[in-house]
């Protein structure tokens, strides 16, 4: 007999721990013959794991790393990177001025940033793993080459020249890239792997 319009008092409805299921006017679950509880007390269950990002600067799935050196780069290209004889020059008036090969240090940046905002799903981010990473060694190159040309320049003329934290800013961005890229897309819960 269904229940009176005119009672206040809804049937109550109680739901199994295990299977989720709910059940009226019953105290245990008929198949796995648990104790049913109301339905704030079941218990949570556990997240689906992120699959992919949609926010560019996400730093979820070993993005962070990768996005932190990669700005890092483009900041140490703009920043003062020599001094010498009270001059101070940023790598981008050294490029300019004709050390060309130094354009390659940001370009590598800027492209694993494009990486980055073409890529957003964890298997996508997986497969340019090894991409970021030759970018970033590449990014070192220039950087190495320019440094020891201007040196020995500056040694000719026994001119004394002084590194500013332009050049570390981005040693130190191009190495946080390279490693970062090793935890790109993020590692695999135990149960997916399974």
């Amino acid at each position: 007999m269904p229940p009176s319009e005119d009672s206040s008092e809804r049937p109550r409805i109680l739901f199994c721990p295990f299977c989720r299921d709910g059940f009226e006017g019953r105290a245990e679950c008929p198949e796995h013959e648990i104790t049913l509880v109301a339905i704030d007390r079941l218990p949570r269950t556990a997240e689906r794991a992120l699959d992919r990002v949609a926010f560019f600067g996400d730093p979820r799935l070993g993005r962070g790393a990768v996005l932190l050196g990669a700005m890092l780069v483009i900041l140490g290209f703009v920043a003062p990177f020599v001094s010498a004889r009270a001059l101070v020059a940023s790598a981008l008036v050294v490029a300019i001025d004709g050390a060309g090969n130094l354009w390659l240090t940001p370009g590598s940046a800027i492209v694993v940033l494009w990486i980055l905002w073409r890529r957003r799903s964890r298997s996508t981010m997986r497969a340019a793993r090894l991409a970021v990473l030759g970018l970033a060694a590449g990014g070192v190159l220039p950087l190495l080459y320019t440094t020891r040309r201007i040196g020995l320049v500056a040694e000719a003329y026994t001119a004394d020249v002084e590194w500013l934290w332009g050049l570390w800013l981005m040693m130190a961005g191009l190495l946080i890239t390279g490693i970062g890229s090793g935890r790109l897309g993020g590692r695999r819960r135990r149960d997916d792997a399974d």
